[in-house]
Order: structure tokens, then C-alpha cells, then sequence
């Protein structure tokens, strides 16, 4: 028992330590915050000053493009997203569990042919093997029926 307290103790001891080093990740930098802004404020003025601009016809080489991250390409996240089943779980599987709504599930998610297809396939594999259980043992339970 003494042997298990001293343990936990320990261990307590090196988390509140640990804690406490990891105390300044949370701290929020207004003025960082404030410059980070300021340069999407420039950005957004020089857009306005200049309407029906796009990304593309302004020069990379410009200096409020510079430290710009377009991290809100959507039509890049859902190209690397296709083939890929929904949450990473096999899309046969998510028809096979969920049926006809794991079917619409993948569906929506991927907006992928072949998993959706994969899914269909999931979910008729196990209907089948559901309902040849039940024909076994509709003949099974009729067989012993004329059997007394």
C-alpha cells in the first residue's frame, strides 16, 4: 500500500510540474493578435480600392501577400479527401453497421462513387447474410415441427 501511494504521489508530482511549464501555451499575445490583423486589414482595404479583383491576378510578389497562408482552399481539402472513407472507418463497414443511413452517411461525407459503392455493397452483404439465417432457420424450426 505504501509502495502504491509513494507511486501515485510521484507521478502527481511530475504532472504539476509538467503543468506548470506548459502554463504559457495558453497565453494570448493582444499585440501579436493585433499585428496579425492589421495585415488582413491592409489586405482587405487593398481589395476594396480595387473591386472584382481576385487572388490570381494579384502578384504573388506583393508585399501584403506575403506572410498570407490560404489555408482556405476548399476545393484542395476535398480533393486529398477523396478515396478516403468517411472518419477513416472502411465505408463497407459503415453499411454494413448503419444500413441504408451508413450508405447516406458515406455518401455526403466522401461524395465519393466507389465508397459509396463500397458502403452499398457492406450493407448488402449483411442483409443477405441476415436473411439466409433466418431461411435456415425457417427450415430448420420446419423440419423439427414435422419431425413429432
Amino acid at each position: 500500500m505504501k509502495k502504491l501511494l509513494f507511486t501515485v504521489l510521484l507521478a502527481l508530482a511530475f504532472n504539476l510540474g509538467n503543468a506548470a511549464e506548459n502554463a504559457d501555451l495558453f497565453k494570448v499575445d493582444d499585440q501579436e493578435i493585433n499585428a496579425e490583423f492589421a495585415q488582413l486589414n491592409e489586405l482587405e482595404q487593398f481589395v476594396e480600392a480595387n473591386e472584382g479583383l481576385t487572388l490570381s491576378e494579384i502578384n504573388t510578389n506583393n508585399p501584403l501577400l506575403q506572410n498570407l497562408n490560404n489555408s482556405s482552399d476548399i476545393l484542395g481539402v476535398l480533393s486529398t479527401l477523396r478515396g478516403e472513407p468517411p472518419l477513416g472507418i472502411p465505408s463497407f463497414a459503415w453499411g454494413a453497421c448503419f444500413g441504408v443511413a451508413g450508405i447516406a452517411i458515406v455518401y455526403f461525407v466522401s461524395d465519393d462513387r466507389d465508397e459509396t459503392k463500397k458502403a452499398f455493397t457492406g450493407c448488402v452483404v449483411v442483409e443477405g447474410v441476415v436473411i439466409l439465417i433466418w431461411v435456415v432457420y425457417a427450415v430448420v424450426v420446419g423440419a423439427s415441427l414435422f419431425a413429432f
